[in-house]
């Protein structure tokens, strides 16, 4: 940024008050992302998930909604889903493009379930305002890649568990999970089967 010239709009964000947060995957690390921007910035949650979330629903009137309502709908997308055959690259340029320019994508989760050629593209063209990624495809992200040079991109080095605290809790979780797998229980932590 050039300081030397004034610009009143420079540096200004956007207000997520009032704005629509669209979660992809309303698991426990989701469902954590709503209770924060609808308790802290009074956002409002719609999703979309294989099957509907009632606990959600009730504490913060999130809305299940098709996938292209959580694009169209949108102002911030963010992606909490389980990698798979149906939704790897899931967000891809049909997605982008049907997203608002003023959206903003978030994925946390995993970096094959966005295109990131697509993304790029998106994010050059104007077609969305922004992204903020702690996942990318490959990881480690190549120095090279033009994410890393964009003004209104915000890469991490997927470290958003990176807290003692959290990996505490996903140790005893792995724990609890072998002990249960051998005792033959269910798992208290298992991915989803496809049916």
């Amino acid at each position: 940024n050039d300081w030397n010239v004034f610009d009143a709009g420079a540096g200004l964000g956007i207000d997520l008050k009032g704005k629509t947060l669209g979660i992809f995957g309303l698991g426990n690390i989701g469902y954590e992302m709503a209770r924060s921007c609808f308790g802290a910035f009074g956002m409002k949650i719609i999703y979309h998930n294989r099957h509907r979330n009632e606990k959600a629903e009730k504490a913060f009137s999130a809305k299940l909604v098709s996938f292209d309502e959580l694009l169209e709908q949108s102002d911030v997308v963010s992606v909490h889903a389980n990698l798979s055959e149906e939704t790897q690259d899931k967000f891809n340029h049909q997605a982008f493009s049907k997203m608002k320019p003023s959206a903003i994508f978030i994925n946390t989760a995993r970096g094959k379930l966005h295109n990131e050629q697509d993304l790029i593209e998106a994010l050059e063209s104007g077609q969305i305002w922004g992204a903020g990624l702690d996942v990318t495809n490959p990881e480690p992200m190549l120095p090279t890649n033009p994410l890393l040079d964009m003004e209104n991109v915000s890469v991490t080095p997927h470290i958003g568990s990176a807290t003692r605290e959290t990996r505490d809790a996903m140790a005893v979780l792995a724990a609890q999970n072998a002990v249960a797998g051998l005792k033959g229980e269910p798992l208290p932590a298992q991915v989803p089967s496809k049916n």
